[in-house]
């Protein structure tokens, strides 16, 4: 009863980023307000194991970083894609995954979108600017006075009918944080499109099998909600989520 009462979520963190500290507090307090048990899940974990940390948690949280692979979903490398850790991708992939099957509740954001998308059977566009048909600004860095809009690090989304995405920012301005250069180009079993920007790009992707909770956010929701609050909500929605998982499983 205590797991049902208190979810744990499992959360990535990128330690190399240089804004880590703004970045993991800005992940990890919203899940604490909520009601949730953060901790932090350790990329080395071999497969063997990975059920068996499953077994410990409720809901997966996976945060920004470098490009995934083009191998995972069948491409050949463009030249601006720039992966990191073949370790990094073999884990968040495979924890998604078997969360998946579980109808474990799992958040992505940026590269968490991405994994989403993959661990789903679904493709990534390489380069938005160069290979998107009539992409607008999509930047790969940020700086804290980019946080504020207007500017081109800013854009309107168009949320689809009944997605969480049109829940979330119901009432107010539709406009999201852009500090990426790849996107979700298709979906796989599982996942469809949340909301796209005016040039198409898909920039949110949401579970629609009715089997589990799972969202993918191409935007940085956590160097956003403590500026407007309607960021928060993807956090809400993960922790009661997981409260869920937990008071089924218990």
């Amino acid at each position: 009863m205590a797991a049902a009462m208190r979810p744990v979520i499992g959360y990535t963190i990128e330690f190399e980023d240089p804004l880590l500290r703004k970045v993991e507090v800005g992940l990890r307090e919203p899940l604490q307000r909520f009601g949730a048990l953060p901790v932090v899940l350790p990329r080395e974990t071999p497969e063997e194991l990975l059920d068996e940390l499953l077994d410990m948690i409720d809901g997966v949280q996976l945060c920004g970083g470098a490009d995934v692979h083009p191998k995972r979903y069948g491409a050949e490398t463009h030249p601006l894609t720039k992966p990191f850790r073949d370790e990094q991708d073999e884990f968040e992939i495979e924890l998604v995954r078997r969360a998946f099957a579980r109808g474990m509740p799992v958040l992505g954001i940026c590269r968490g979108a991405q994994v989403l998308a993959v661990a789903d059977g679904g493709t990534l566009t390489q380069d938005v600017e160069t290979l998107h048909p009539g992409a607008g600004t999509h930047r790969n860095s940020w700086s804290d006075l980019a946080l504020e809009p207007p500017g081109d690090h800013w854009h309107d989304i168009v949320p689809e009918p009944g997605s969480g995405v049109e829940r979330w920012f119901d009432g107010g301005p539709r406009r999201v944080n852009s500090f990426h250069h790849q996107c979700v180009s298709t979906t796989g079993k599982v996942l469809s499109p949340a909301a796209r920007g005016a040039d198409g790009v898909i920039e949110a992707v949401e579970r629609t099998d009715g089997n589990g909770w799972a969202m993918g956010l191409q935007w940085h929701n956590e160097l956003q909600w403590q500026r407007d609050e309607r960021f928060l909500a993807p956090f809400r929605e993960l922790v009661d989520a997981a409260r869920a998982y937990a008071a089924a499983k218990a």
